[in-house]
């Protein structure tokens, strides 16, 4: 066999480039902290891993979504809270107007002062995010949601509602539109809206009402109001049912000649009524010409409500009639302000509810993402301990075939002819 120098230099460089490419690898193992650097030195992990890494940053951006919400909600939660302490006041304010003892002047500087909460309150419910966009104008976030037109409190925005992906299987709305908060305020007791007539003589009073027969209610009831009228000769008390349409009354009685029980439930176009008075003396009993009106609750905005409340403030009282109007429609507004008040609660708890769960997802989200790293470590990171124990084995490797192709490259048939 003919030994070249060529030949003999390639068997001696093959060993010293392995060495190299293999000692080359295991420092970037190290470097990486990754022991698969490519799909070929292991297809089935390096998928896994492709995998692994997509559900993770999937998982991060759950993360990121979550503070986007958390920050929504939380300027959301901060309006609400404001308009209901500014309720509050006005809430005060209404109670110690409705006192015998203040004057028409005392009670429009009460109104002034109610007026400008009013504007207060307009300001919040124009409240920004961090983005800057409108937190209660639905999905027109640019959208100014609340302006005044003709003196009246309008809503610009939709009634969209924005949900954010927080989890694989959830999602978590992020607002509330501005109408549901501070537009759509039920008066009465969100069904039905009873009141007695203000210049009744006797003392009867009539309850909330309830709805007992629904589908009667809706297809007879609704669109209508009912005045429930008495007639008292002295010796017999009974009632007419008398059905109001846009202000006119029909020309028959609903109802006619009903006797009177106190406490006994009135039932007309599926609803109930309970009319009664305290006590046995005549005087506390309904008299002759007293009326009570039945009709569906309507909605009302809280900026009516403090825009009302202010016209009834500003307007002269001076006779025993329009003393007992004012008390009535002092008492009235505030059951507007308790029901605004109940539903800004509402708001408010709808809101928590959403921030608890964001922060339970949160925790879900964040040990999933740590399992899915411990995972990704198990198959695809490097062991420190075994790389480097490579590491030295190789460099010995190279210095050994290094030493060696010196010592046969120096050799020569020459050297043993001497």
């Amino acid at each position: 066999m003919r030994i070249s120098t060529h030949w003999i230099y390639q068997r001696g460089v093959k060993p010293i480039t392995d060495h190299l490419s293999k000692l080359g690898r295991v420092q970037e193992e190290i470097s990486s902290g990754q022991k698969i650097l490519k799909p070929a030195d292991d297809p089935n992990n390096s998928a896994r891993l492709m995998e692994l890494h997509k559900q993770v940053q999937i998982n991060e951006q759950y993360g990121r979504n979550i503070i986007i919400a958390n920050s929504r909600l939380a300027a959301e939660e901060t309006a609400v809270r404001e308009s209901g302490n500014l309720l509050q006041r006005v809430r005060e304010l209404t109670i110690q107007a409705n006192n015998a003892a203040l004057n028409d002047e005392n009670r429009e500087i009460i109104a002034t002062e109610i007026g400008e909460l009013r504007s207060q309150l307009l300001d919040i419910a124009n409240t920004r995010d961090g983005d800057g966009a409108y937190v209660f104008a639905g999905f027109l976030e640019q959208t100014i949601p609340f302006t005044v037109s003709d003196g009246e409190v309008v809503y610009n925005g939709d009634q969209g509602q924005r949900w954010l992906q927080v989890g694989p299987s959830r999602q978590v709305a992020v607002g509330d539109h501005g109408e549901g908060v501070f537009m759509n305020i039920r008066k009465g007791n969100e069904q039905l809206l009873t009141k007695a007539n203000v210049r009744n003589t006797g003392n009867a009073e009539i309850n909330d009402g309830s709805i007992i027969d629904p589908t009667e209610f809706q297809n007879n009831f609704l669109g209508h109001e009912y005045r429930i009228e008495f007639n008292n000769n002295g010796s017999n008390i009974t009632f007419d049912i008398i059905e109001v349409t846009n202000g006119v009354d029909n020309p028959a009685p609903l109802l006619s000649n009903q006797s009177y029980v106190s406490g006994q439930p009135i039932n007309f176009r599926g609803m109930q009524v309970v009319i009664s008075h305290p006590g046995a003396d005549p005087e506390d009993m309904p008299q002759d010409g007293d009326a009570f009106t039945v009709k569906a609750a309507q909605n009302l905005s809280i900026f009516k409500v403090l825009d009302n409340l202010v016209t009834t403030l500003e307007t002269p009282s001076q006779t025993s009639v329009e003393d007992a109007i004012m008390t009535e429609a002092l008492a009235n507004a505030l059951n507007d302000i308790d029901q605004s008040m109940r539903n800004l609660n509402l708001a408010q708890g709808r809101i928590g509810s959403r921030m608890n769960a964001l922060d339970a997802q949160d925790d879900v989200n964040q040990n999933f993402n740590l399992q899915l790293k411990t995972l990704q470590s198990d198959i695809g990171a490097v062991d420190y301990a075994d790389a480097a124990t490579r590491l030295n084995e190789e460099l010995l490797a190279l210095q050994a075939s290094q030493q060696s192709f010196a010592k046969i490259q120096g050799l020569s048939l020459f050297d043993y002819l001497r």
